[in-house]
């Protein structure tokens, strides 16, 4: 059967379907369009694109049977066709048809980059909190050990009074090979440790401190349990059920909140960021169109996902040429004409978002800002010394008046 010389289109905003209502009338733009030109040119059709009267945006259905958005468009016969880069679902085949898949659609989520750092964070990046630990514990417990355990006449409790009031070495035993050997690997140790963290430390200051953020699935269900994050899903897509239904706790956990929070927006994807303790779930192509790939992207995108689907057009039931559809789009995946329109959209993107990188020169001074922790500690450390000179003044006069007084 020939095909149609006009064709009914319906699409909703999406990240791959861009709506924008103008003077002149409505514009719709994106993969979507780019892809529907392809089967145009190549099938000979005209088309008009209408669009969806409800929010239903990729469709629900209600307590009647009856479908909203598109997938209610096509249900009633209002339009043949839709382009929507969107999966293959079993639940909406019992009203539409599908073509033959021409992509593959991973869902994920993404969030903004964690805010960086206080600058005086650089003092503890150095070195991991056990190895803190394990330093913090043999500055103040090694050498007064190794001091009674090497020198030391006593045993029991005696042995521990005398390691906390850092009793005093005998001048013969000071003066000894054995105290000698044991003040200088101390002093061997103390030096390896301070240039290691000194030259360390250097180069955290010429980097600005940002924490990991929320990478995988089990990082954001947590997140989401503990209130410390929002998941939002697509207004009008099935997601929210999906997850609930899954067998894994964590997909569960986060399609409840979901539900429960009402967790559906309708995204713009005007905005180069994605919102403050908030999380957006999205196919990774469209991802990478919209935010851009790393190390350029403006969004800390996941490194796992939900799943994977075939994504292929949606038909209304009794379509007459979904034969000669399917061929064309063969040819055009098969072609790998898909992937460059993704990939040209993805490369526009990462250049304007690179045009707006700083092209400062590559050496930059460290300022007052950089050096703020360090100025921090210092200070710190004149607090603490006058603190526990003041200590050791009063303690002093306190054992001397003591002894006058005996």
């Amino acid at each position: 059967m020939k095909f149609p010389k006009f064709v009914r289109i319906t699409t909703t905003q999406t990240a791959s379907s861009l709506i924008e209502k103008t003077e002149n009338g409505t514009i719709v733009t994106g993969i979507d369009v780019t892809f529907l030109n392809l089967l145009a040119e190549k099938l000979k059709f005209q088309y008009k694109i209408i669009l969806p009267k409800d929010d239903g945006r990729w469709g629900i259905q209600d307590e009647h049977g009856h479908w909203s958005g598109v997938t209610g468009m096509l249900e009633r016969g209002e339009a043949d066709f839709c382009p929507l880069y969107s999966p293959v679902i079993e639940e909406r085949m019992p009203v539409l048809d599908y073509s033959t898949p021409y992509y593959t659609l991973e869902k994920t989520f993404a969030t903004d980059f964690p805010n960086p750092l206080p600058r005086y964070s650089v003092l503890l990046l150095p070195y991991q909190t056990d190895v803190w630990i394990a330093i913090l514990v043999t500055i103040l417990l090694v050498p007064g050990v190794l001091q009674q355990l090497m020198f030391g006449e006593y045993s029991g409790l005696k042995f521990l009074i005398n390691m906390f009031m850092c009793k005093k070495i005998p001048p013969r035993i000071r003066d000894s090979l054995k105290r000698r050997f044991l003040h200088g690997s101390w002093l061997v140790f103390e030096t390896i440790v301070r240039f290691v963290y000194t030259s360390v430390v250097l180069s955290f200051l010429a980097v600005q401190p940002i924490p990991k953020g929320i990478k995988n699935i089990p990082e954001l269900a947590a997140a989401v349990r503990k209130g410390e994050f929002r998941f939002y899903v697509p207004s009008g897509s099935l997601n929210a059920e999906f997850l609930m239904q899954s067998e894994l706790e964590d997909f569960r956990s986060v399609g409840f909140a979901i539900k429960r929070n009402n967790w559906f927006e309708v995204l713009d994807y005007k905005d180069e960021k994605v919102g403050e303790s908030k999380a957006i779930e999205g196919a990774r192509a469209i991802l990478h169109v919209m935010y851009g790939k790393p190390p350029f992207s403006t969004v800390s995108i996941a490194e796992d996902s939900f799943g994977i689907w075939s994504a292929a057009i949606m038909l209304r039931k009794g379509f007459c040429c979904k034969e000669a559809l399917d061929t064309v789009i063969l040819r055009i995946s098969n072609g790998g004409l898909y992937q460059k329109i993704i990939d040209d959209e993805a490369f526009r993107q990462q250049m304007k978002l690179f045009s707006r990188k700083s092209r400062g020169g590559e050496v930059k001074k460290l300022g007052l800002e950089e050096l703020s922790g360090i100025f921090f500690l210092l200070i710190l450390s004149y607090v603490l010394s006058f603190f526990i000179l003041f200590v050791e003044c009063i303690c002093n006069r306190w054992t001397v008046s003591k002894g006058k007084r005996i």
